[in-house]
């Protein structure tokens, strides 16, 4: 992968607002996109690209939902309140992890050796089975709880209480490194993001397909009028010890 443009860190950071809000809407409904949660995982095992949205499925319909929350959350016309907050904070917060992932450096060994494992289940149960999500949740609780800013994912106490939907928005928030890790490698970065806002805007806009529409299966669980906050939004780890950011 070599001469990365702007449409190249483009496809990254979108690949982050993707996530970020799958978790955001698996924590608060229990549903996501069908098609953005299988390519998002996806992107984790994709170790050796031909090109940036070789990462992805080599098709921008796997990036819909990424598109459509990034220009929700950063298009100048769209009023602050308007904007959810929480997923800019995700997508934030996974920037600055995958920095401190990079800086640390054992961190992203002791994940890709994980990865090795999580491979040969997807070979004898499918991409999307449990035992691959709970590897990949593992990954990411042993490699990333523990840093700093621990991010806490909020929603529906039922969703968040669910362990194989807490293992989702962990294998996501993976996944969302993974394409912070990906934007950083070619040139992305968080001064950049604000400088060339609009340059990422109108590349997303190029990138958008107006007939998209999301594909919704059926909720994990059904939903309680109750909320909670967790952090990593595993229930089982200081559930009930709120942290800051």
């Amino acid at each position: 992968m070599q001469d990365y443009t702007q449409h190249d860190k483009t496809l990254a950071l979108l690949g982050i607002y993707q996530c970020a809000k799958l978790v955001h809407d698996l924590a608060s409904s229990g549903q996501t996109d069908e098609r953005a949660f299988a390519a998002s995982l996806q992107s984790v095992f994709v170790d050796n690209p031909s090109d940036t949205l070789n990462v992805y499925g080599d098709s921008t319909d796997n990036l819909q939902l990424g598109i459509a929350t990034l220009l929700g959350q950063m298009r100048s016309d769209i009023a602050v309140e308007q904007r959810n907050l929480q997923i800019t904070r995700y997508a934030l917060n996974l920037m600055i992890l995958a920095k401190k992932l990079l800086q640390q450096g054992t961190g992203l060994q002791n994940i890709g050796r994980i990865l090795e494992t999580a491979k040969a289940q997807q070979s004898h149960f499918g991409p999307l089975h449990e035992n691959v999500l709970a590897t990949l949740a593992r990954a990411y609780t042993e490699n990333v709880s523990n840093l700093q800013p621990r991010i806490m994912v909020s929603g529906h106490h039922t969703h968040l209480s669910n362990q194989r939907t807490a293992n989702k928005i962990r294998a996501l928030l993976l996944a969302g490194i993974r394409s912070a890790l990906l934007w950083y490698q070619l040139g992305g970065s968080r001064w950049n993001l604000i400088w060339s806002r609009k340059q990422y805007l109108k590349a997303a806009k190029a990138l958008q397909n107006p007939y998209w529409k999301p594909q919704q299966p059926a909720q994990d669980i059904t939903p309680e009028a109750k909320t909670a906050a967790t952090e990593d939004s595993t229930p089982h780890d200081d559930t009930n010890k709120p942290k800051g950011e």
